[in-house]
């Protein structure tokens, strides 16, 4: 049987390509979307979650060359700053309930340190700190000092629990919570740590000349509103970040329902293409299988002839759907996962999101689903070959297939 399958599939050897490349790139399609998909959820889920700052107060020059969801989640990839003093003017405005700053060092690579990648260094001030601690508990923040750190779920370089920033070794008191932000890879130490290293870094001097030594700046301001009254006091602590004329707000709420209509809009493009290839895929089954019987009625009957039963023919017309579909299958999800991380980079390039790779039990559980919903197209493709077989006439089919 599994010569005969061989052999019909390469009599129709076109027709065969044309149904395994479709069957694969629909597949692509489906276990790619759902890869980004769900990972894009479950940042956003994850980030909801987690909380953070109600609002972001940033140097008001940032937004000039950094778009502000690259701000939100990736912990802005530049050298901001501003005077600190717009600190203490926020945390005297009513609703402000909690006030804390940060301070962007360098970023960070393995020609100066025990990390691999990219890594962004970070100073908080651990007496009023409340995003960190957060996402790794107090205990952590609290024990931060000159000669510790705190890093991100996806910083690497750490050996016995010791990590090394130029020729300095500090001890990792925590490791933060997956966010699918830039603090999976950040490195947070305190604020007064970081600006030393900022202040005697290379290529640096010139942010102190324009703002002053970086003892007395920060990058920006985490702000959690009063959730008694969060309207009034976003308008308030709104109010007072742009009367200060260095300073813009960032409010978290809105930046997340833009990225979300961002990505809903490259999301119905994708669920577009995989629902035009499905479709496709479907009708090259149908056309491939629909009038098989007929179309080789003469074939068949010729096994007929020769001894093979109804059941040896279904088996054989089974056989080739399996096959076909099979191969399209295995190759498609390969592809998916090869081309998930592709479209990740590419709408990563444009837009900035948090991103949580699912876990091998969704993926796996999407592999399925996927494997499942074909199987099923691919057995309805069959249903009127199979019954057909039952009808045919050996003899006559012969004589037909002979005039014809």
């Amino acid at each position: 049987m599994r010569q005969l399958i061989v052999h019909s599939l390469k009599m129709h050897r076109v027709q065969s390509a044309s149904i395994i490349v479709s069957v694969a790139l629909s597949v692509m399609i489906l276990v790619t979307f759902g890869l980004v998909y769900g990972g894009v959820m479950q940042g956003l889920d994850a980030s909801e979650k987690q909380g953070g700052a109600d609002v972001m107060a940033i140097p008001s020059d940032a937004l000039q060359y950094i778009d502000d969801t690259e701000l939100l989640y990736t912990g802005a990839p530049a050298a901001v700053y501003m005077d600190e003093s717009i600190v203490d003017d926020i945390a005297s405005v009513d609703g402000a309930q909690r006030v804390s700053p940060q301070f962007y060092g360098q970023t960070l690579n393995q020609g100066c340190c025990s990390t691999t990648g990219e890594t962004r260094l970070i100073g908080i001030e651990k007496e009023t700190d409340f995003v960190v601690s957060g996402l790794v508990g107090e205990e952590a923040v609290a024990a931060l000092d000159e000669q510790s750190v705190i890093i991100g779920s996806g910083v690497d370089g750490v050996y016995d629990n010791m990590l090394t920033i130029y020729d300095k070794k500090y001890t990792v008191v925590g490791v933060m919570a997956e966010t699918g932000t830039g603090f999976d890879a950040s490195i947070v130490g305190d604020i007064d740590m970081v600006r030393g290293i900022s202040r005697s870094m290379e290529g640096f001097a010139h942010f102190w000349e324009k703002h002053g030594d970086p003892s007395g700046l920060v990058s920006c301001v985490m702000i959690d509103l009063d959730d008694n009254d969060p309207d009034g006091a976003l308008t308030r602590v709104n109010a007072k970040i742009n009367l200060s004329g260095v300073a813009s707000p960032l409010v978290r709420s809105e930046v997340v329902d833009k990225s979300r209509a961002q990505l809903q809009s490259v999301f119905l493009l994708l669920v577009i293409a995989a629902a035009l290839m499905a479709i496709v895929t479907l009708l090259q089954l149908f056309a491939r299988f629909y009038s098989s019987v007929w179309d080789r009625k003469s074939e068949l009957a010729l096994y007929r002839a020769v001894g093979a039963s109804k059941t040896d023919l279904r088996k054989l017309i089974v056989g080739e759907v399996g096959a076909l579909v099979g191969v399209g299958l295995v190759a498609g999800i390969v592809l998916g996962f090869v081309a998930q991380a592709a479209l990740l980079g590419v709408m990563q390039d444009g837009l900035a999101f948090p991103y949580v790779s699912l876990g091998i039990g969704p993926a796996i559980a999407l592999a399925v689903v996927v494997v499942l919903a074909f199987a099923l197209v691919s057995f309805v493709s069959i249903v009127v070959p199979l019954r057909q077989i039952g009808q045919l006439d050996p003899s006559a089919a012969m004589q037909q297939g002979d005039i014809d």
